[in-house]
């Protein structure tokens, strides 16, 4: 994080929440504020989300910790640790359930309010850099199967109520053959290249992803012929028409490609994929003479 780290504070003891605060700002971190209430908290989230929550389980009014953090959850996944003087069993349990990032039994010292909070931060970080990478490329960046998938799915839904049709182009591009003093590139080389220069001539409507086997796929909505759909692979792959820079040096690259487009209302969005890629294999298959 760029700037200090901005923690809320929830609890309902006037002299442990001040404490806290006086704590955290001695450690370098923002305090976001001092509520009393899960009601509170809720009014400083929604007009600021804060980074952590410190959140004492058994707070005043008719919701409590626990009920408020599965609210915090489900709405702004923020992460948060409970303070609690009240570590029975049940408590235990219907706190676990929460899936807090620690806990911390009152009263603490500042030592264990560091550890637990670094601790917290180091953990969110990881969660959040797994989550992204579930549904991301880790070459590219880019949007994998899974999230290309989700989008595609919205795209025809909307596309059904617009009497739009949508189309996928799916594509691989192969760096050509190099010189015996300069041999060519291995595919995955030129893939931040070929990224880039896609991400530049898309329109902010259309999705570009890549599967895990290495084929790009962009998602072309709002269409409403095949002619349009075909004019506008032309002008995305034409992009490859100049050789893609690899090390400072100039590679030639042959594009093989298979476009799909939906041609009745509620298309199932894996069928329309597997179409496209079906037309691409069916093409690298007639080209199989052309090597790269």
């Amino acid at each position: 994080m760029s700037q200090r780290p901005r923690i809320l504070i929830v609890e309902d003891e006037f002299l442990v929440a001040h404490d806290i605060s006086d704590m955290l700002i001695e450690l370098g971190y923002e305090v976001a504020a001092i509520v009393s209430t899960a009601e509170d908290a809720l009014a400083v989230i929604r007009n600021r989300a804060p980074d952590l929550i410190l959140l004492d389980i058994r707070i005043r009014g008719p919701i409590d910790g626990i009920q408020a953090a599965n609210i915090i959850k489900e709405e702004w996944s923020i992460p948060f640790i409970y303070l609690t003087a009240h570590a029975d069993d049940l408590t235990l349990a219907r706190a676990k359930s929460s899936d807090p990032l620690g806990y911390l039994l009152k009263p603490f010292e500042f030592r264990e309010l560091k550890t637990v909070i670094e601790l917290a931060f180091y953990k969110h970080e990881k969660e959040r850099q797994a989550a992204f990478w579930a549904i991301h490329d880790r070459l590219s960046g880019l949007p994998n199967k899974f999230l290309f998938l989700d989008h595609l799915s919205k795209a025809i839904y909307l596309g059904d109520r617009h009497h739009k049709r949508i189309a996928i182009l799916s594509f691989v591009v192969l760096p050509a053959g190099g010189s015996a003093g300069a041999p060519s590139p291995g595919l995955n080389d030129i893939v931040p290249e070929v990224t880039e220069r896609l991400t530049r001539i898309l329109r902010k409507s259309d999705t570009l992803a890549r599967m895990e086997s290495g084929e790009f796929i962009i998602l072309l909505p709002d269409l409403e012929t095949e002619e349009q759909s075909r004019i506008a692979a032309r002008r995305i792959l034409g992009v490859f028409d100049d050789p893609v820079d690899h090390e400072g040096r100039a590679v030639p690259v042959l594009v093989f490609s298979g476009l799909a487009m939906t041609d009745r209302i509620g298309q199932d969005p894996e069928i329309l994929l597997q179409k496209s890629l079906a037309n691409l294999a069916e093409n690298l298959k007639i080209n199989a003479g052309v090597s790269p």
